[in-house]
């Protein structure tokens, strides 16, 4: 009951931000709640994240298999510094994201923190919710700084 409390608090929240994501998980999530359909949850569970990396590197890719993005424009800009500092945080977010992976399989209480932080970022500050992963890592390699530390 508290759990559907929650996500119909996410769906609220959704709702006063005017988030098709928010929107959309909680009422996806809430209708499977209601249904007592343990199965979708566990299979959302399992690979939703999967399906959403390929989904976002679809959407990312799909200008270079249109045409839209053209191979002589890399060519050119490959040396720009802007260029060169999207292939280093490219970089960078890929070991975030590994990070991450290992904070919430390690650590997952701070999943529903993450998860707030995220909720508010879209809900109240406009932000896009694609984080949650890499925002665990970044908390992952400070927590891992931290400890060195301490």
């Amino acid at each position: 009951m508290q759990v559907n409390l929650i996500l119909g608090l996410i769906l609220f929240l959704g709702l006063i931000a005017k988030n098709n994501s928010l929107i959309i998980s909680g009422i996806v999530l809430l209708a499977v709640r209601l249904l007592k359909a343990d199965q979708v949850l566990n299979i959302i569970d399992n690979y939703s994240v999967k399906i959403g990396i390929i989904l976002i590197m679809l959407g990312v890719l799909t200008p270079l298999a249109t045409g839209d993005l053209k191979l002589e424009g890399i060519t050119e800009n490959i040396l720009n510094p802007v260029a060169i500092l999207a292939l280093v945080m490219g970089i960078a977010v890929t070991q975030f994201t590994r990070e991450g992976l290992w904070l919430m399989e390690n650590k997952p209480t701070v999943t529903i923190n993450l998860v707030s932080g995220v909720i508010l970022g879209v809900a109240f500050f406009k932000g896009v919710p694609s984080g949650p992963l890499i925002a665990s890592g970044i908390t992952a390699v400070i927590y891992k700084l931290i400890s060195l530390f301490l």
